[in-house]
């Protein structure tokens, strides 16, 4: 997870030689309300794809567009919630009044059937989310004083365990939801959780330390020549790691769960125990938990005794790590393209690469930025550093958008196999996909007689050049396609994509080394700084 790094955000206090054996009162509640946030959060971002592709009908690139865009304001909004956390309100009306917001959204997901009301709850979603977002681990620092600061790193291990609790837990449950239960209950507990989560901080109010806001103080200290200088240092690196954020989010619930639908993966891990596509992310959590003490105590150690480690060093490493990931994908969507069953573990692979650069990339960058960032903007350079993600997933989401490339259907065949002719058949392949939307006056018959519109993402069964006609399959089960209807050429709308296969992998994979290779020259020239409480206290702050 993102946010498994979370513990490395926090402030040193100063020592003192009274210490207080106790844990913060406020610790608990905090805890508590993260492991239900982030059960909530990561529950609907789990089966967010799977629900737009299956049970909307969207195409597969544009629900790829449409997931990142609520992740890039996910990961846009915390520069809002630091500002008004750090000038105007404080972290914890700050975290009350955007956790609200956030359970209001998450209740019109659950509620409120179509596409617009997903719109409008994943807006606020986002917005709430990312309101909390620079707020909750620095609200855990707050907690501490001199006189029991040795407790902290007890504190964050807890915090950080509810993180992975939550979102491993919801991961697994919610796609078995969605596919027993429907919608309802798949976004309604979620939903649930986040309602509890913001109980669970306002039962807290009384028991947490808090720190006002700094007012114009963090104004001043933001346009200071130091404070610029910090943010645009930074920035040259941010873009650099939003690039990788645009890769690793494809992992999280996107373009690899689409993937592990298709039945020509075989999902079952041994003795009979299968996954749903969309629980095949929960690896990525239980991966991080083992890959943090190995890079810690078994790769970082060897590595010195190469070269010295960096975190720029580590960084660059880390990008060239999670393009080798997609490099396993594509082989993966190459396999699945030409017809051949490819069993889970290759993606499981995958994600143990994807994982060992998170280690490298997120955990390092986290911590970096926290080094870098003057004492009183910590929370605003936090709250760059998650923009960054917020770019990333801007990143993929104009990718999918700009390669679907529309076609020309005129006329479509319908009965037990359906064929769409089409002025470009003769450029289509076996296994590429097609896009359907609009209102095309074909019904596609399921297995039990249902029927429902001819709309969202197929699979080119065979193309004819002579006729210029393609026989259509279903992109999950790859069967033959029934239909009935009339095709209405005006009013519907066909498309099919840039990137065929695995040459979309590819492609991120490509971008991905090439941003690698620059980035080595830029941390050769990038001049460190190190901003630490301690420090300013021996100037006499």
């Amino acid at each position: 997870m993102t946010e498994a790094a979370a513990s490395v955000a926090l402030e040193e206090s100063p020592v003192s030689s009274a210490r207080d054996e106790k844990m913060p009162a406020g610790i608990p509640f905090i805890v508590a309300n993260e492991f239900a946030e982030r059960f909530c959060y990561y529950g609907i971002n789990a089966i967010l794809t799977v629900y737009m592709t299956q049970f909307l009908r969207m195409g597969d690139a544009d629900a790829t567009t449409f997931h990142s865009l609520f992740k890039s304001g996910a990961y846009f909004f915390p520069v809002v919630g630091a500002i008004v956390s750090d000038v105007f309100w404080g972290k914890f009306r700050t975290i009350m009044t955007f956790s609200l917001v956030y359970a209001a959204g998450c209740g019109v997901v659950a509620l409120v059937p179509g596409s617009t009301g997903l719109a409008v709850g994943l807006f606020l979603v986002a917005f709430g989310t990312g309101g909390i977002k620079p707020c909750v681990s620095t609200n855990v620092g707050d907690q501490f004083t001199g006189k029991n600061q040795h407790l902290i790193e007890r504190a964050f291990s807890y915090f950080y365990l509810a993180i992975n609790a939550g979102s491993s837990i919801s991961i697994f449950f919610c796609p078995v939801l969605l596919k027993d239960y429907g919608r309802m209950a798949a976004f309604g507990v979620p939903a649930a959780m986040m309602f509890v989560a913001t109980l669970l901080f306002w039962m807290g109010r009384k028991k947490f330390a808090v720190v006002p806001p700094a007012g114009k103080a963090w104004v001043r200290d933001v346009l200071s020549k130091e404070g610029l200088s910090t943010i645009g240092s930074l920035s040259v690196i941010y873009l650099f790691v939003a690039v990788f954020w645009a890769l690793w989010d494809q992992s999280n619930g996107q373009t690899w769960t689409l993937q592990a639908e298709s039945s020509l993966m075989d999902k079952d891990l041994a003795f009979g125990f299968t996954l749903l596509p969309a629980q095949i992310q929960v690896v990525n959590g239980l991966f991080i938990l083992a890959l943090v003490p190995i890079f810690t105590f078994a790769v970082y150690p060897l590595w010195s005794k190469i070269t010295r480690v960096t975190p720029l060093r580590k960084m660059s490493v880390g990008f060239f790590t999670v393009a080798s990931s997609f490099l396993i994908v594509a082989f993966i969507e190459g396999r699945i393209q030409g017809g051949h069953v490819v069993s889970v573990w290759w993606q499981i692979l995958a994600y143990v690469v994807l994982t060992a650069s998170e280690v490298l990339v997120s955990i390092t960058a986290l911590e970096f930025s926290y080094k870098q960032a003057p004492l009183r903007m910590k929370s605003f350079i936090m709250a760059l550093f998650l923009l960054s993600t917020s770019v990333g997933n801007l990143m993929t989401a104009g990718v999918n958008s700009a390669m679907i490339k529309p076609l020309h259907a005129t006329s479509v065949e319908v009965g037990a196999d359906t064929w769409v002719k089409l002025d470009d058949a003769a450029a289509m392949v076996p296994g590429q996909k097609i896009d359907f939307g609009g209102e095309s006056g074909v019904s596609v018959v399921k297995p039990d007689g249902k029927t429902q519109p001819l709309s969202g993402t197929f699979l080119v069964a065979a193309a004819e050049a002579a006729t210029g006609r393609v026989k259509l399959m279903d992109a999950v089960d790859r069967k033959p396609v029934v239909s009935r209807g009339t095709f209405d050429a005006g009013t519907a709308r066909v498309a099919t994509y840039r990137l065929v296969g695995p040459e979309y992998f590819t492609f991120f994979a490509k971008i991905m080394a090439a941003v690698g290779i620059l980035f080595i020259f830029v941390a050769m020239l990038y001049k460190e700084k190190t901003h630490l409480r301690d420090e300013a206290q021996a100037a006499g702050s």
